[in-house]
């Protein structure tokens, strides 16, 4: 499908992420409160049904149905077809078609059933990725039928994986239902085969789609600093958060060095932006200092380092804060500065006067990648939408 990064930088702004997702709700999740019911209502007539009562169905089925059921916070819905779709059928006259063949409860059954790993299951739990599934029967004057479903993986509204699955169904199998239910599961398998073996719900694959940084290339960082050495590295979901290297102390286990690299996300000055990060650091650090007590906080105000042996031009600020929990304190070093069009974070918890000379070490072996096209365009647009919506200023 032909995309453009000029689409993507809009779906950044959260408001409008907020409108792309309230209006994906309306459009694509036909299960209402009717649906769930109907669906509920017809499960139980299976269950006391005298021919199937005495074998198609367990103790442990039932309990995970339930368990589907009550798990709210797997991202799928169950959509309405394309109009591709709809207008082929239209104008066939040698086929009828049943739309929306499937409710979001059976969907979410074949795909309990065919994802056995958990992975796709586990990318659409709380998080900005959704599976949008549209589904049709297709019968033909030869009264052969065929289960057609229309898979879509989308990330915050993005379509990162479109296809078109087609089975005929099993005329082995003597009930229609269970007829559709086989071929959705057996569909929905290879689906997730596929996107398993394109790495659909990668970070890696969302970030190579729209166009961000390769951190897993460009990104430099060293093996140890000071007495800090190098234990993983993480890719947030996210192009805005991008990549964390932590590094821990070789004698201390508890001691942590953290170092974040991230895009700057407006056009303001390297300074404005360093010192606004570090206050949202403040904030957070505020929050929860509230547990402990009024007098359990102790932090610095935000202030630039100067006169950093082996740093030049470079402007880093810093705060540093220490919590008292049951007499013994708990400390948080932060550290900010910009390089290219990224934001470098340092955050150790350690006190400044061990960590201030592992800086400018650090520093000098960060390397950061370029500005990324999807960046690029995602500063034009918010400098677009300053230009043509100015704030005004209170008289």
């Amino acid at each position: 499908m032909p995309r453009t990064t000029e689409s993507f930088s809009q779906r950044f702004a959260e408001e409008k992420v907020c409108a792309k997702a309230e209006a994906i709700r309306k459009r694509y999740a036909i299960l209402s409160v009717f649906d769930k019911f109907f669906y509920s209502f017809a499960f139980c007539l299976l269950l006391i049904s005298p021919v199937n009562a005495a074998d198609s169905v367990s103790v442990k089925s039932t309990q995970r149905t339930t368990d589907i059921f009550n798990d709210n916070d797997i991202s799928l819905f169950a959509a309405y077809v394309t109009e591709d779709l709809k207008t082929s059928c239209r104008a066939n006259t040698a086929i009828t078609c049943e739309l929306n063949a499937l409710s979001q409860a059976a969907l979410l059954a074949s795909l309990y059933q065919a994802d056995t790993s958990r992975k796709v299951i586990s990318a659409l739990k709380g998080s900005e990725y959704e599976l949008l599934i549209g589904s049709a029967t297709i019968t033909d004057n030869k009264g052969i039928q065929e289960l057609r479903l229309e898979v879509s993986a989308q990330w915050r509204g993005i379509i990162l994986n479109d296809v078109q699955l087609s089975l005929v169904l099993d005329n082995n199998i003597t009930n229609t239902t269970e007829q559709i239910a086989t071929a959705s599961n057996q569909l929905l398998s290879q689906w997730v085969e596929s996107a398993a073996n394109k790495q659909v719900f990668s970070a890696e694959y969302l970030y190579q789609f729209l166009g961000a940084s390769d951190y897993a290339n460009e990104l430099k960082v060293p093996f140890k600093i000071g007495d800090f050495n190098f234990s993983r590295q993480h890719l947030f979901n996210d192009p805005l958060k991008d990549m964390l290297t932590r590094y821990i102390h070789k004698d201390f286990a508890l001691a942590v060095f953290d170092v974040y690299v991230y895009p700057l996300k407006t056009s303001h000055s390297a300074e404005i932006q360093s010192q606004n990060e570090l206050l949202l650091e403040q904030q957070d650090i505020r929050e929860i200092s509230k547990a402990l007590g009024k007098n359990a906080l102790t932090m610095s105000d935000i202030y630039e380092l100067e006169s950093i042996a082996g740093l030049q031009d470079t402007r880093v600020f810093a705060f540093e804060a220490t919590l008292q929990v049951n007499s013994e304190p708990l400390f948080a070093t932060q550290y900010v500065y910009v390089k290219n069009d990224k934001v470098v974070k340092f955050s150790i918890n350690a006190p400044a006067r061990i960590t201030n000379n592992l800086i400018a070490v650090a520093i000098n072996a960060i390397a950061v990648p370029s500005e990324s096209s999807l960046m690029k365009q995602v500063r034009q647009t918010y400098v677009h939408q300053h230009i043509t919506n100015p704030v005004s200023a209170a008289p």
